[in-house]
């Protein structure tokens, strides 16, 4: 263990805009590895390595893994509701949000302190490209698997209007945690104190 401690601690931590870059580009590999698979389990594996390779390379302890968990419950809680609401449904059918797309939302998240950090403070920008951006994403992401929109007009619209409010907030939220002090905010003491 103590290796490992080592390691942990004296891991290089991406920051600045390199980080931010790096940060979006993990993001859109395991995104596409996620829709283009549309496997649970492979899925379920694509998150857990995302979310290892990011808190190893960016990640910003316990306010960020609690950033993650509030936004992932918010999602997973959204989808289903939209499956269940027929803005959704699988290849037709209505059914419950598949858990391959309920992985989607950790990895999102782990976006709101790095790649979108600089939105944090812009509410209207960021309503505009949570808008925009949302919708893109869900009308490329039911072209790329058997999901689909219960209404092609109606769809992508109800995920404009959802993301333009969720987003600044998912944003707003994120720069709340970034700030809260906290004893932990790096995870490595943590670690070192499980362990002793």
């Amino acid at each position: 263990m103590g290796k490992i401690i080592k390691l942990i601690s004296g891991r290089p931590r991406i920051t600045g805009t390199a980080g931010k870059v790096a940060n979006g580009l993990l993001f859109n590999v395991s995104w596409f590895a996620i829709i283009l698979t549309q496997s649970s389990a492979v899925a379920v594996a694509i998150t857990g390595v995302h979310l290892v390779v990011h808190f190893f390379l960016l990640g910003n302890g316990r306010a960020e893994l609690k950033l993650i968990a509030i936004i992932t419950l918010v999602g997973v809680t959204l989808d289903q509701l939209l499956f269940l609401a027929g803005v959704f449904n699988l290849a037709g059918k209505s059914v419950l949000a598949p858990l391959w797309l309920s992985c989607l939302w950790p990895v999102f998240a782990t976006t709101s302190m790095h790649a979108f950090s600089s939105l944090q403070g812009r509410p209207l920008l960021a309503s505009a490209i949570g808008a925009v951006g949302g919708a893109l994403s869900y009308v490329a992401g039911t072209r790329l698997t058997e999901v689909e929109f219960g209404s092609p007009l109606w769809g992508p619209l109800v995920i404009g209007a959802l993301w333009a409010i969720l987003f600044p907030l998912f944003l707003k939220l994120a720069a709340h945690l970034s700030t809260t002090s906290d004893p932990l905010q790096s995870w490595e003491p943590a670690v070192r104190r499980a362990l002793d």
